[in-house]
């Protein structure tokens, strides 16, 4: 077999899964929004802006090998955890752009290990694929929920709903605890015997979750130029 048929069967399998489940669809096309937004206002941009321009390219770039493994009937399990891994750290790291002082920086740097360690041992599987990803949702959440205590108490912002960060950590906290509640009620409330028949619905959510976050980025970008303006005057 060629491998121009080959990839004419690969790409006809990607179409066949995505007409089946649209949302996984839904959940890799959203994130090009906020891509274009983020390209447009380049002009304005800032270094929290463009760190989360480089995280939407990096998580269109990896999604793209699970569509592949699952139309070649690859088990991609291992993968999709470790990307998640990556995905929640990349966030992590754009807290550091936007704290000051030592003690915060110190804190960042201890959730940060936590992390990395998590990923580290899943890849050496001393502990079950995926079993402790909520760990990385919490801690990211967590810092989310301080970094709106802070943005609250910043006196110079003029307008919160103008200022991009505000909808990009938006974004981040509504995917971080939606998807935590979503993962304890499937996890504790959801029999064993019917988590496999569910397992779809559950992804299902998720899509849809992250598809929401990639909104709250988009938004973020469409207000680069209205701060930049305020902060002009």
């Amino acid at each position: 077999m060629s491998e121009c048929m080959q990839l004419e069967q690969i790409f006809d399998e990607i179409i066949r899964i995505g007409t089946k489940y649209p949302e996984y669809a839904v959940g890799s096309l959203i994130p090009f929004f906020p891509l274009i937004m983020g390209i447009f206002t380049r002009q304005y941009r800032t270094r929290s802006s463009m760190w989360i321009l480089w995280f939407i390219i990096l998580f269109i770039v990896t999604d793209f090998p699970l569509w592949v493994t699952a139309a070649m009937k690859i088990h991609n399990l291992m993968y999709k955890h470790t990307r998640q891994f990556g995905i929640s750290i990349f966030l992590f790291l754009i807290y550091f752009i936007k704290v000051k002082h030592k003690i915060d920086k110190f804190i960042l740097i201890v959730f940060l290990g936590i992390m990395l360690i998590g990923m580290i041992i899943q890849l050496a599987s001393i502990i079950p694929k995926g079993q402790y990803q909520w760990i990385n949702g919490f801690l990211l959440g967590s810092v989310s929920v301080w970094y709106f205590v802070r943005l609250l108490e910043f006196p110079k912002i003029r307008d919160i709903l103008s200022y991009p960060f505000f909808w990009f950590n938006s974004g981040i906290l509504f995917y971080c605890f939606s998807t935590l509640l979503i993962y304890f009620f499937f996890q504790f409330t959801v029999d064993s015997d019917i988590k496999g028949r569910t397992y779809f619905m559950f992804h299902t959510f998720l899509e849809y979750l992250t598809s929401i976050m990639f909104i709250f980025f988009a938004i973020g970008f469409l207000n680069l130029k209205r701060n930049a303006q305020i902060i002009r005057k």
